[in-house]
C-alpha cells in the first residue's frame, strides 16, 4: 500500500505494506472518529457567577490591592474580556439574560411579582439536559431561591423561577448572623459525589452583597481596615447602646449616605472622611478576598478530581456595586461601576490562554458562546452572538452587536413601596422615629406614583467602547420618588440626557451631552429603535393573586 503524508508542509510519499499499512489506516480512521465526536460529549461546564462583584477590584483587572491572588491565577489560564456588560444593575434581571441570552423584557425577569409562567424557560441548564448533562446548581443569594409572602409577612422557599432546568438545586444555610450569603462550599460536595458524571454546574455567590463583609470571618473581615479605625456609624444615634457586633457594615448606614453626607432626621449629620470611605471599600475587599479563598478551593478540587482537563470554567459577576462614585453604595443605576462586569472563559485545553479582549461583549453573549464551544446548534430564541471568533482572532466573523443595552426598570423604588419600607419600619433600632413616621407618607407616594397598574418604564442606557449615552425617560418621576432624595430631605436633580466619555471619564462623572449634540443624536436613535423592537414585557406583572415578592436587599 502507498500513502501520501503531509510532512512540514509538503506532501511526502511513503510506500507501507502489512502491518504498517493497517495501522496507519487504523490510527487515520481513529482520528478521523475522535474529530467527529462533538465537544457536548466530553466536556463539564461550570458557570461561576459572583453577585455584586466589580472588575476594577481584581487583580487581573489592575487593582493594586491583594484582593484575588486565586481569581487572577484563573484570569492568566483564561481569555479575558475587558468590556463585558450586564444588562441591569439588579441581580435577577441581570442573570436571567445571562442564562437565555435574552434582553429582560423579552425573557421576562422585569418584576419582583413575575411567576415561573411569565419567565423564559429556554434557559441554559434546560438547554443543556437535552444533551445528557446533569444540571446542578449551588447557590447563596436568596434571590434566586426565596420569596416574601405579602400576606402572611412570612419568608417562603418555593424555588420556583430559577430553580428550574436543574436535577440538583441547592442552596446554603444561614450562618450564625443569619444570612445565606457565605460561600456555597456545597458545590465542592456536589462535585465530589459526581465527579464520573458529565455534567453543568452553576455555583454562585452572595457573599459580597451588603451588609459589607457580613459573613466574612476574622481575621479576613478586617484585612482591609485602615488601621486603629473605630466605624463613624457606632457613634451614631441610632447605634448608641446597640451590642457592637461586627457583622459588617449595615445597610441601613449605606442607606443613609448621599454624597459624602451622612443623613439622619432628613438633616447631614456626619462628613464622611477619607478613612470611612477606605473602610467601607475594605470591607467590601474583604467579601472579595475571602470569596477568593473558596474559588481557589473550587480550582483545587478540579485538579484533584481530574477535571481540569475536561471542563470549562465560564466566570463573570452578575452586575457591579456603586461605591460612592455616585453619591451612593449600593447599586440602583445604569452606570459602570453597576453594569461593567468580569467575564473569563478557561477553556479545557487552556487555549488562548492569557489573551485579552478589548471590545465590547454583553451578558447576552455567554451563553451562545457556551452552547458554540460545545457545538451545540445556537437557540433560536436567543439574542446574543458567540465570542469565539473574538476568541479565536477573526473579529470580523462575530455576528454581535457594537451596542450594549441596559434595562434601568424601577425595580428599586418599586421595591421600598411594596414591601421594604414595611420591614424597616419594624426595625426601630436602625431608623430613627421621625424617619419611620415620614416612610408611611413616602410608602404612600411610591404607591400612587408607580404602585398598581401604574407601574412604569424605566431608564434604558446605550454604551459602545468609548460612549455611554443614558436616557431617564420619567427623570421628574424620579426626582419625586428617589429613595436618595427622601432620606436627604434635598431635591437633587436629575438629568434628562447623560452622556458620558468612557475614554476620558471611565466613572462617569462629567455629563457632556451638551458638547457632543450629534453623538447623543445617533445614540439616542439606535436606543429609541431597540426600545421600540424590544417592547414586549417591558413592564408586565403577574395577575392579581397571591403576592409572592423576591426579598431584596
Amino acid at each position: 500500500m502507498n500513502f501520501y503524508h503531509k510532512l512540514n508542509g509538503s506532501m511526502r510519499y511513503f510506500p507501507l505494506t502489512g502491518v504498517a499499512a493497517v495501522v496507519f489506516v487504523l490510527s487515520a480512521n481513529l482520528a478521523s472518529a475522535v474529530e467527529k465526536i462533538p465537544k457536548y460529549e466530553n466536556t463539564n461546564v461550570i458557570l461561576i457567577s459572583l453577585d455584586i462583584l466589580r472588575q476594577d477590584h481584581l487583580g487581573a483587572y489592575g487593582y493594586r490591592k491583594d484582593t484575588s491572588p486565586n481569581i487572577d491565577r484563573l484570569a492568566k489560564q483564561s481569555v479575558l474580556f475587558e468590556n463585558a456588560i450586564a444588562h441591569s444593575y439588579l441581580t435577577p434581571v441581570a442573570h436571567m439574560s445571562v442564562i437565555t441570552g435574552q434582553y429582560p423584557r423579552i425573557h421576562g425577569m422585569v418584576s419582583f411579582e413575575v411567576s415561573k409562567d411569565d419567565v423564559s424557560k429556554r434557559t441554559l441548564p434546560e438547554l443543556l439536559k437535552y444533551y445528557g448533562y446533569d444540571t446542578a446548581a449551588a447557590v447563596s443569594s436568596p434571590e434566586f431561591f426565596m420569596r416574601y409572602d405579602t400576606e402572611s409577612g412570612k419568608t417562603v422557599n418555593p424555588k420556583d423561577i430559577f430553580s428550574q432546568g436543574f436535577n440538583y438545586y441547592g442552596r446554603t444555610v444561614p450562618d450564625s448572623s443569619g444570612s445565606t450569603r457565605v460561600n456555597p462550599a456545597i458545590a465542592l460536595d456536589w462535585l465530589k459525589r459526581n465527579s464520573q458524571k458529565k455534567f453543568f454546574l452553576w455555583i454562585e455567590s452572595g457573599m459580597l452583597h451588603p451588609p459589607y463583609a457580613q459573613t466574612v470571618p476574622k481575621p479576613y473581615k478586617t484585612r482591609f481596615d485602615p488601621p486603629g479605625y473605630t466605624p463613624f456609624y457606632e457613634q451614631m444615634p441610632i447605634r448608641l447602646g446597640r451590642d457592637n457586633v461586627d457583622t459588617g457594615v449595615p445597610t441601613e448606614v449605606l442607606f443613609h449616605i448621599y454624597k459624602g453626607n451622612y443623613y439622619l432626621d432628613f438633616q447631614p449629620i456626619h462628613k464622611l472622611t477619607q478613612q470611612d470611605i477606605d473602610f467601607i471599600k475594605g470591607r467590601y475587599d474583604a467579601g472579595i478576598y475571602y470569596t477568593d479563598k473558596f474559588i481557589g478551593d473550587l480550582l483545587k478540587t478540579l485538579d484533584e478530581l481530574k477535571l481540569s482537563g475536561k471542563t470549562l470554567i465560564v466566570f463573570h459577576s452578575i452586575h457591579g456595586e456603586s461605591l460612592g462614585e455616585h453619591g451612593y453604595f449600593f447599586h440602583h443605576d445604569a452606570f459602570d461601576t453597576e453594569v461593567k462586569t468580569a467575564l473569563m472563559f478557561r477553556f479545557p485545553d487552556n487555549d488562548r490562554a492569557g489573551s485579552r479582549i478589548f471590545q465590547q461583549v454583553q451578558g447576552i453573549d455567554i451563553m451562545p458562546t457556551i452552547l458554540d464551544y460545545l457545538q451545540i446548534p445556537a437557540d433560536h430564541e436567543s439574542q446574543g452572538a458567540s465570542l469565539l471568533p473574538l476568541i479565536k482572532g477573526t473579529p470580523e466573523k462575530f455576528r454581535g452587536s457594537e451596542y450594549a443595552f441596559i434595562d434601568r426598570l424601577p425595580w428599586w423604588e418599586y421595591v421600598l413601596g411594596g414591601w421594604h419600607l414595611e420591614q424597616q419600619a419594624e426595625r426601630e433600632a436602625q431608623y430613627t422615629p421621625h424617619e419611620v413616621e415620614r416612610m408611611k407618607d413616602y410608602g404612600a407616594l411610591l404607591h400612587k406614583t408607580i404602585g398598581g397598574d401604574k407601574y412604569p418604564p424605566g431608564c434604558i442606557a446605550i454604551r459602545t467602547n468609548q460612549w455611554k449615552l443614558i436616557l431617564r425617560e420619567k427623570s421628574r418621576l424620579i426626582e419625586d420618588i428617589s429613595w436618595w432624595n427622601f432620606i436627604s430631605g434635598i431635591k437633587f436633580p436629575v438629568e434628562d440626557i447623560e452622556l458620558y466619555d468612557l475614554a476620558k471619564d471611565p466613572l462617569e462623572q462629567i455629563n457632556v451631552a451638551k458638547l457632543h449634540p450629534e453623538i447623543v443624536a445617533s445614540l439616542k436613535s439606535k436606543l429609541l429603535e431597540w426600545d421600540r423592537v424590544n417592547s414586549s414585557n417591558r413592564a408586565k406583572r403577574s395577575p392579581a393573586g397571591k403576592r409572592l415578592i423576591i426579598p431584596y436587599p
